[in-house]
């Protein structure tokens, strides 16, 4: 037996071992960046649809009920809210969009109920504030504050009277 094909031997095997440990240093290396890089993605992706869908949902909303002067805003909870009119059956009905307890909330009640609790509307999105103002006969100023903090501000025209 020649002792010099030996060491050969364990040279190449050593060499082997090596390059492998190398090439999976470098795969978890690049699994750990595009992990990383992922997990920023999610993040401004779930930021913008929080702000992106608060705005638009505001919108739609006011869109799909600017009938007849049916959109205003009134004092209500100690703040200003959003306030769609409708006629069902002949009897007249309001749609509340405001803000309470961490949530956009929507609250479906009749016109001539007064004594209605801000807990009782429907959650629709979390933030921490709402606030509607009217600037003038046909624009509206919604001004939303994420739970980032992050505020979101939309002019809306209403085009009925």
């Amino acid at each position: 037996m020649n002792p010099s094909s030996n060491k050969r031997h364990v040279i190449d095997t050593v060499f082997v071992i090596c390059l492998m440990l190398l090439f999976l240093i470098s795969a978890l290396t690049v699994i750990s960046i595009g992990a990383n890089i992922y997990k920023k993605n999610v993040a401004t992706t779930s930021e913008n649809y929080a702000q992106r869908v608060s705005i638009a949902y505001i919108t739609e909303k006011v869109r799909q009920s600017d009938v007849d002067g049916n959109v205003y805003v009134q004092r209500l909870f100690d703040q200003n809210v959003l306030v769609f009119e409708q006629t069902v059956n002949g009897s007249v009905y309001n749609t509340y969009i405001y803000s309470y307890d961490g949530y956009l909330r929507e609250l479906f009640a009749r016109a001539d109920l007064d004594n209605f609790y801000p807990q009782t509307g429907q959650k629709i999105l979390k933030l921490n504030s709402f606030d509607i103002e009217k600037t003038n006969d046909n624009l509206l100023k919604a001004t939303v504050t994420e739970e980032d903090g992050s505020k979101e501000t939309v002019f809306i025209a209403v085009h009925s009277k």
